[in-house]
């Protein structure tokens, strides 16, 4: 395996595209919060502001995935194991709930989510066991006795801080990880199957928090009005409707203005697709998504080998599950858990965490199968 010095320019075009939109759709949806809120001091840039700051950091570890030595990455197998289990340990442990969830580290009025973190470690993870154990996703103890444990062990301490967006993404990402290494759909289906029949009988018997439940009848009974839980669902479609086609203008919104609570974050969607409209929307923000998702999967199949083609493949995985939960969210085809949309809501984590994975994609694009010839003149003895 060699590596060149081009890279896959296209991708990188969209990516730094992405990263400008979104932090364009940042403030306008984030200037009247801005203008109201203490830590802000009246400055309406000051979300976008922040956002710029975390999207050069971002790009900065976006260059350094880049040129990261892959072949490398598999000797720190369990090393990256370790780490990501201890960041979700030491957030469950020490870290104060927030935002009814405790998966923020907060150091210095700075904050970190471990868990976008430990997504990446659980793609090199998958990559590195997948290629050298094909065999074990050929029966039920090979799954059981690797792959299935990867996932259930960090699902189980995401779940435990209650951050059920995270939880979600990392289950079908990682579904979705498990069908492209070739493993055979039940060994896949049949868990997600058991897992949704224990989800929707916890939900109904009424054994889980009260804020999942309120947000599972939100979803069903929108127009419920003394469910709080039914506000954002409600506004985020009256948003979505009141753009219709061409939208009402940038910056022309008026759901954000103190109606639709986090505006810049999760529903953020709602409010670009109010100011741009359907066309807008679809144009500058869901096509770049499925180029970027198209190049991605280009990228796995012209991987060198199996271990840099799952890699490129579990990143792409990882960054268009997340944003086909936040569409469904928003468009209330799933109930509001919490799930950032890629590249335009705004969080250092989330952006920089984004932008990594793009470096992971670019690095494996640069990667090419050494030519027979070499390969060959290397096995021959000298004399």
């Amino acid at each position: 395996m060699r590596r060149v010095k081009a890279f896959d320019m296209p991708l990188f075009i969209f990516v730094l595209m992405m990263t400008g939109l979104g932090i364009i759709c940042i403030y306008s949806s984030s200037y009247p919060k801005a203008l109201i809120s203490s830590e802000a001091n009246d400055n309406a840039f000051y979300f976008a502001g922040k956002q710029i700051i975390f999207s050069i950091v971002g790009c900065a570890l976006m260059l350094a995935c880049m040129y990261l030595p892959l072949d490398k990455m598999r000797r720190l197998f369990w090393a990256l194991i370790g780490i990501g289990g201890f960041l979700l340990l030491f957030t469950l442990i020490i870290c104060h709930a927030k935002h009814g969830h405790q998966s923020y580290i907060e150091i210095r009025g700075m904050q970190f989510m471990p868990s976008e973190f430990v997504k990446i470690c659980l793609v090199f993870t998958m990559a590195t066991f997948l290629s050298r154990r094909p065999w074990k996703l050929r029966s039920w103890k090979g799954m059981w006795s690797g792959p299935y444990w990867f996932l259930i062990i960090p699902t189980l301490l995401i779940g435990m801080e209650q951050d059920l967006g995270t939880m979600l993404v990392m289950v079908v990402a990682t579904a979705c990880i498990l069908l492209i290494a070739g493993a055979k759909f039940r060994f896949v289906g049949m868990p997600l199957a058991a897992l949704g029949c224990v989800v929707v009988l916890l939900v109904a018997s009424g054994h889980c928090p009260q804020r999942v439940t309120d947000r599972v009848k939100a979803w069903l009974h929108t127009e419920d009005f003394s469910n709080p839980a039914s506000y954002h669902p409600r506004i985020s479609q009256l948003a979505i409707g009141s753009g219709g086609v061409l939208g009402m203008g940038f910056c022309k919104s008026r759901m954000k203005w103190s109606y639709l609570p986090a505006a810049q974050n999760d529903y953020i969607l709602a409010i670009t697709a109010e100011e741009w409209g359907f066309i807008w929307t679809l144009l500058l923000l869901f096509a770049p998504l499925i180029f970027i998702m198209y190049r991605g999967f280009s990228i796995a199949h012209r991987a060198p080998d199996e271990y840099t083609a799952l890699v490129a493949a579990g990143s792409t995985v990882m960054l268009i599950i997340p944003a086909l939960i936040n569409i469904a969210m928003v468009l209330n085809c799933l109930p509001s858990i919490g799930v950032n949309l890629p590249f335009i809501s705004y969080g250092g984590s989330s952006i920089t965490s984004t932008l990594m994975l793009c470096g992971l994609l670019l690095n494996v694009s640069t990667l090419r199968e050494e030519p027979q010839t070499a390969r060959a003149a290397q096995s021959v003895p000298a004399t």
